[in-house]
């Protein structure tokens, strides 16, 4: 099992990679969402109304309804050591519905 340290400065690559667009956005936040724990359980919405959105960033699905899952992610975040924002979690949560 790895320390919070170690998970903190494999977290720090794989965002270093993502910031210099060696990955994309979707694949480091899908990474990361399996990285910490986080599965499609944890989506606040169905998946009927992820397949009727009609903007390919989910951006017509209320921002609070991802907001709602924040405190489960996060708490799976700082479990492995992360540094987290709200943002994160509603990336996470976008890339692993999208996916």
């Amino acid at each position: 099992m790895t320390t919070k340290l170690e998970n903190k400065q494999l977290f720090d690559e794989k965002r270093k990679l993502y910031m210099e667009d060696k990955i994309t956005h979707k694949d480091f936040y899908l990474w990361l969402a399996s990285f910490i724990g986080v599965t499609k359980a944890q989506l606040p919405v169905s998946q009927d109304c992820i397949n009727a959105s009609q903007d390919e960033n989910l951006n017509d699905i209320p921002l609070q309804l991802w907001d709602t899952q924040d405190y489960i992610v996060r708490l799976k975040a700082y479990n492995r050591g992360l540094p987290w924002s709200k943002s994160d979690t509603v990336c996470v949560l976008k890339a692993l519905a999208r996916s």
